[in-house]
């Protein structure tokens, strides 16, 4: 078993795709298998893919087209990587970003993930912090904190892990934010500064597509919905209370400015209908939301573990026999 499964899920991307299989051939970390599945191109990238011999690739070609994230579920369910990492077709890995990824995992064999985050935004954290998915679970409905909406090329999962969670729902256009919220309320993942990849942004693709028509917006609440009335949170009762206080709040304070203040009546009446909001929580218009949560961090007194201060073996090498605990669902 190699320690990480590379999938790249290709579309029509002959422009790039060559740059992002010699980016990953290139790793300076060789612990891996990588798989290339191609959605039925309609362009030249299958015959690029097909100039690559390395015996660690496996690749295929989809008939029919199956769509993003169908196909980055068939890529998952035939990983044979113990972690997974997704670089796509116009993206670029970094040389040395596995054997990162390879350090943080043995370092923390409890993890079931490594993701790349923001400082900016988590300036109380000391990086790389092994997070819980009690506090994983607090920062996305207790704060403002953007944790899990970064890139899908700077998320490594625990294949067994997105799996138990059925992987990415198709339903939704971002449906890697959707995953990575409902990982959080039950594994723990390494956080560490964003970097470990060049993520193409381009206008043709679903990242940028879902933000047309406000799809974006009508999924992120819609996801956050469904997993708020999961019951699988791990918060308590009165974070519980605070949590649905601060969706209603922000849902209708976000659908009010994006329409009424714009004089945009049809849209108002259709996001109300979409996303099934009683008229009577305009009454959130009036009322203060609290997103402070902050884990009790902060400059002082920041969260950190003992990764920085570590001397020896066990921080440099990335070699050893790794053994990982599988949390269970609940």
């Amino acid at each position: 078993m190699p320690l990480f499964t590379i999938a790249t899920i290709t579309y029509n991307q002959e422009q790039w795709v060559r740059q992002a299989i010699e980016s990953v051939l290139a790793s300076s970390f060789t612990d891996f298998e990588y798989i290339i599945a191609d959605d039925r191109s309609t362009d030249k990238t299958w015959e690029i893919i097909q100039e690559y011999k390395d015996p660690r690739i496996r690749a295929w070609r989809n008939d029919p087209n199956l769509g993003e994230y169908p196909n980055r579920n068939n890529v998952l369910e035939n990983a044979k990587g113990e972690y997974i990492l997704f670089v796509d077709g116009d993206d670029i890995l970094y040389r040395y970003s596995l054997e990162e990824y390879a350090r943080y995992i043995n370092v923390y064999p409890e993890t079931c993930g490594v993701w790349g985050v923001h400082p900016f935004y988590l300036d109380f954290i000391v990086y790389p912090y092994l997070i819980s998915p009690g506090e994983l679970s607090r920062l996305n409905f207790l704060s403002n904190v953007p944790i899990s909406v970064i890139g899908l090329t700077e998320s490594v999962f625990k294949v067994t892990s997105l799996r138990q969670i059925g992987g990415f729902d198709p339903q939704f256009g971002i449906a890697d934010t959707h995953a990575k919220k409902k990982f959080g309320c039950f594994f723990p993942v390494v956080l560490t500064p964003v970097g470990k990849a060049f993520w193409r942004q381009s206008p043709n693709q679903a990242s940028q597509r879902v933000r047309r028509n406000m799809r974006n917006l009508v999924e992120t609440f819609l996801m956050d919905e469904e997993i708020l009335a999961s019951g699988k949170l791990p918060l308590n009762e009165e974070e519980m209370r605070q949590a649905w206080k601060n969706f209603r709040n922000r849902r209708m304070k976000l659908v009010f400015s994006m329409t009424i203040l714009k004089l945009d009546i049809y849209n108002f009446f259709r996001l109300m209908k979409t996303l099934r909001i009683p008229f009577t929580d305009i009454v959130h218009l009036l009322k203060n939301a609290d997103y402070s949560y902050q884990s009790g961090a902060d400059a002082a007194a920041p969260l950190m573990t003992d990764f920085n201060f570590r001397r020896g073996k066990e921080v440099n090498s990335v070699t050893d026999t790794i053994s990982v605990q599988e949390p269970k669902l609940k």
